[in-house]
C-alpha cells in the first residue's frame, strides 16, 4: 500500500472514529468500530487519543456549536462521559496552573521572549508531562488511562448486554402476541363449533316434534277408522294383510314384501309370537331402516288361532312409504315393563300406490 493510500485510509479511519464519539454514526458503523478496537490495541489507542482531544476541546470551549450539542447528547447522558469530562476539566486547570507557575519562574530567570510560542492542547500538554521526569505523576496518569480505558470495555459490554436483553424481550413479545393470535383463534372456532352444534340441535328437535305431531296425526286417523270399523265391519278390500314371523323370514332369508294397491286405506299386520312369549298386553314401535318412528300402537293382547298365538295390529297406508321397515314388539307386563318379545322386518315395494 502507497504512503497515499495509507494516509487516506488514516484519514477515513479518524473521520469514523470521530463520528462514532460524537454520537453521529449508524449502528453499522457503532459495530464495525467496536469490533475493530476489541482486537487491535493501536486502534483503541487511536480511538482513546481521539477521544482525549475532543474532551480537550470541548473543555477549552474550541468545539463548534452542532458538534457541542452532539458531545453533550452522548458523553454527558452517562456518569462516566460526566466523571471523564470533569476530570479533564481539572486536569487542564492544574496543567494550567502547573503552566502558569514555570511561566512565572522563567520570567523570573530570564527575560520574556520575543516571540510568543503557539498555544498547545491538551494532549500535548499531557505528553509532555507524561514524558518529563515526574515519577509520581506518571504513575497517576496511567492509572487514569487504565481506569478510563476499563470504563469505556464497561460502557460496551452495558451496551451488547441491553441490546440481547432487548432482542430477548422482543422475541418474547412476538411469542406473546402468536400465542394470543392463536388462542383467540381457538376460541373462534369453538364458538363456531358450539353455533353449528346448537342449529343442528335445534333441527333435530324440530324433525322429532314433526314427526311426533305426524304420528298423532296418524294415530288418531286410525282410531277414526277403527271407530267407524266398530259399528261397520271393515270391508275385505279396505285393507290388506301380512303376517310376519319374527326374525328373517327362514325360507327366503330376506323381509318379506308389502305391496300396498290403489285404494287400500289401512295394512293388518299379524305378528307371530315364540312359543315361550306369553304377556299380557304388548305394545309396537313400526321404524324405518334409518331409524325413524313413523307408527306405536300399545294396548294390543296376543290371540291363539290353529297356527299359532299372533299379535294383530292395524296401521294407516299413509304412515308408509316405500322401503324397508322394523317392527319392535314390547310386553308391557309390570314386572318386566319394555321387553323386547321380537323384532320383524317388512319391505313396501317402490310401486306401491297411496290413497
Amino acid at each position: 500500500m502507497t504512503a497515499r493510500n495509507m494516509t487516506t485510509q488514516s484519514v477515513k479511519e479518524e473521520q469514523l472514529i470521530t463520528r462514532y464519539l460524537q454520537g453521529a454514526a449508524t449502528e453499522e458503523e457503532c459495530v464495525e468500530v467496536e469490533e475493530h478496537f476489541l482486537r487491535d490495541a493501536e486502534y483503541l489507542r487511536q480511538l482513546r487519543a481521539l477521544e482525549s482531544e475532543m474532551v480537550d476541546d470541548y473543555v477549552r470551549g474550541e468545539m463548534r456549536a452542532a458538534e457541542r450539542r452532539s458531545f453533550e447528547r452522548r458523553a454527558l447522558a452517562s456518569p462516566q462521559g460526566r466523571e471523564q469530562v470533569a476530570r479533564a476539566r481539572k486536569l487542564h486547570a492544574q496543567l494550567d496552573q502547573i503552566a502558569s507557575e514555570d511561566r512565572v519562574a522563567s520570567e523570573e530567570r530570564e527575560p520574556a521572549p520575543l516571540i510568543v510560542s503557539a498555544r498547545k492542547s491538551l494532549w500535548e500538554k499531557l505528553r509532555a508531562w507524561l514524558f518529563t521526569p515526574m515519577p509520581v505523576l506518571q504513575y497517576g496518569m496511567a492509572a487514569a488511562a487504565v481506569l478510563l480505558l476499563l470504563g469505556g470495555l464497561w460502557l460496551l459490554r452495558e451496551r451488547n448486554l441491553l441490546r440481547r436483553q432487548i432482542a430477548q424481550l422482543t422475541a418474547e413479545r412476538d411469542s406473546q402476541l402468536r400465542s394470543e393470535k392463536n388462542l383467540q383463534e381457538q376460541l373462534a372456532a369453538q364458538q363456531v363449533e358450539k353455533r353449528q352444534s346448537a342449529l343442528q340441535l335445534e333441527n333435530e328437535k324440530r324433525q322429532l316434534a314433526a314427526e311426533r305431531l305426524r304420528n298423532a296425526q296418524l294415530q288418531q286417523e286410525t282410531r277414526q277408522l277403527l271407530a267407524r270399523s266398530s259399528s261397520s265391519p271393515i270391508a275385505e278390500g279396505d285393507f290388506v294383510e301380512l303376517a310376519l314371523a319374527s326374525g328373517i323370514e327362514r325360507n327366503s332369508g330376506e323381509p318379506r314384501r308389502l305391496n300396498i294397491p290403489m285404494g287400500m286405506r289401512l295394512v293388518k299386520l299379524q305378528l307371530e309370537l315364540d312359543p315361550s312369549i306369553n304377556h299380557r298386553s304388548y305394545r309396537v314401535e313400526l321404524n324405518t331402516a334409518g331409524g325413524a318412528q313413523v307408527w306405536v300402537q300399545g294396548g294390543l293382547t296376543a290371540q291363539r288361532t290353529d297356527w299359532g298365538r299372533f299379535v294383530t295390529l292395524m296401521v294407516p297406508t299413509r304412515a308408509l312409504q316405500a322401503g324397508e321397515y322394523e317392527l319392535i314388539l314390547r310386553s308391557l307386563t309390570d314386572e318386566r315393563k319394555g321387553e323386547v318379545a321380537g323384532y320383524y322386518y317388512f319391505i313396501t315395494s317402490p310401486f306401491a300406490a297411496r290413497r
